[in-house]
């Protein structure tokens, strides 16, 4: 991992790290390998571990992860979030409500130890877990590839992401390091535990070196989304978009000497790139993780260029996101008009077809 760090990550040595600890056995390994680097790496380490209070063993487990920081030697904090409440106010199933207050409470706790980054355990099985789940939602190339190993809008590390689950519980058990269970990891109940146990079996039986192919794509995603970032910059330098209000509401003009230049290929992430920019603006969402919305966006988006390439003036396109495309006279307008939800069924309409 020390090199993964270095050399994958950039990382200089003296950061400070805020430690996502949930007690499970990928967490507690990752907690041990950074104590052991942090003299090596000058690491300042912070741990937190949540009580979501969906479980009757989660006060146990939390009390668990605060004895082994104990011994180890690292600061740890523990937060409790109502997340069943949490999911029926905002219409959430457990798992996203789960995941939105986890990341918001470790953000919020990055914050108040001026830690530079959260570090989380996720391992080359959830990097396998991760890409089956994006290519369900409908993702599109480069976002396939999966999670990025150090995403520096939201200051997320995983160090850990080309590390094979079962050396880390070898580790563990070398070490005499127990860790904590978790069962609602076994419950048929969600889509990651449905593929992690019945899909991603099938395709190792397949393919023994499913999770190290994986590992490839992922590389191949990170070099392509790099490139085309170059690319759009360049292309944005030579003709910019125009930052506009239409109609009172945020909007985002892509002129058409930008579009009219560029490959179907290229304007659909230049397209993508606008959406993620506005719904950003806005503060709807923080990630680049493919949702519920993910296919119909992508077909609209198909739909907008393909609207686009035949000529048709006066067309709208409706988005998830609150995003509606608005194209006229080989320019196309993205709105941000908050009218529908994320993850909503897109809609398109043109009118003087």
């Amino acid at each position: 991992m020390e090199r993964f760090y270095l050399r994958q990550l950039a990382l200089p040595r003296g950061t400070r790290l805020l430690l996502a600890l949930s007690g499970g056995a990928d967490s507690t390994a990752l907690a041990c390998i950074l104590r052991i680097l942090s003299p090596r790496l000058e690491l300042e380490l912070f741990a937190l571990t949540l009580n979501h209070g969906l479980r009757s063993e989660a006060d146990a487990d939390a009390r668990w992860a605060q004895a082994l920081c104990a011994r180890l030697g690292i600061p740890c904090a523990c937060r409790r979030v109502d997340v069943a409440r949490l999911a029926v106010a905002h219409g959430w199933g457990l798992e996203e409500a789960g995941r939105h207050a986890r990341y918001a409470l470790l953000e919020k706790e990055r914050q108040a130890q001026k830690a530079d980054f959260v570090v989380l355990g996720h391992h080359a099985g959830d990097l396998s877990e991760d890409v089956l789940l994006r290519l369900t939602r409908g993702a599109g190339w480069p976002a396939l590839g999966g999670m990025a190993a150090r995403d520096d809008a939201r200051r997320l590390l995983r160090p850990l992401l080309f590390t094979k689950p079962q050396a880390l519980r070898n580790l563990l058990k070398e070490c005499a390091l127990s860790w904590r269970e978790d069962a609602s990891n076994a419950s048929p109940d969600f889509m990651r535990n449905r593929l992690r146990h019945t899909v991603l079996p099938l395709l190792r039986r397949e393919n023994p070196a499913l999770d190290r192919s994986m590992g490839v794509l992922w590389r191949l995603a990170r070099w392509d989304a790099d490139y085309w970032e170059k690319f759009l910059t360049e292309a944005l330098s030579a003709h910019p978009w125009h930052e506009e209000n239409q109609d009172g509401l945020p909007a985002l003009l892509l002129p058409r000497e930008l579009l009219a230049g560029l490959h179907p290929a290229a304007r659909l992430r230049l397209y993508l790139k606008a959406v993620r920019y506005l719904v950003q603006r806005k503060k709807l969402q923080k990630d680049e993780t493919p949702r519920s919305g993910a296919q119909a966006r992508a077909r609209t988006l198909l739909e907008l260029d393909a609207a686009l390439r035949e000529g048709r003036g006066n067309s709208r396109f409706q988005l998830p996101g609150g995003i509606e495309a608005r194209l006229r006279r080989g320019a196309v307008r993205f709105v941000q008009t908050g009218s529908s939800p994320e993850g909503c069924p897109a809609k398109n309409h043109s009118i003087m077809r």
